[in-house]
């Protein structure tokens, strides 16, 4: 039998690193496949929502309750159009168009109660006497 037999190299000696340095990410390994004559294959897959076929790199992983690993079924596309924020800013939008609605209401019957005194003060004037209305408080906001 033949053996591949390297010459020993003599190890090269990293720099100190700087303890009050800013700590650098991870460089990202480019996560590529290869097929038997060396040349690149690009994997894809189909989103389940959009019905599209994307890239490998499109989709993240899983980690399963059991441990296993997986593909998400969703491309990186989808699942951010599918995030909760959108959710919270169509509440807040219905939260102020039921603010408006009752605000307005509020206003219509401080109106219509603001007719009623002037009536009452009008028909008391007439009587002689003289009465004094409180206004209605206005609407906290």
């Amino acid at each position: 039998m033949l053996y591949k037999v390297t010459p020993m190299l003599t190890p090269v000696e990293k720099p100190a690193k700087d303890p009050d340095a800013p700590k650098q990410p991870r460089k990202r390994r480019k996560s590529a496949v290869y097929d038997g004559e060396g040349h690149e294959v690009l994997i894809t897959m189909m989103c389940l929502k959009c019905r599209q076929m994307k890239p490998l790199g499109m989709f993240g992983l899983r980690k399963m309750a059991d441990g296993a690993i997986r593909n998400q079924p969703w491309c990186r596309t989808c699942r951010s159009g599918a995030s909760a924020s959108k959710k919270k800013s169509d509440e807040l939008e219905e939260t102020v168009e039921a603010a408006d609605h009752s605000q307005d209401a509020a206003l219509a019957a401080l109106a219509e109660s603001a007719a009623a005194a002037e009536a009452e003060d009008d028909a008391s004037e007439s009587e002689g006497e003289a009465e004094v209305v409180a206004a209605p408080a206005t609407p906290a906001e």
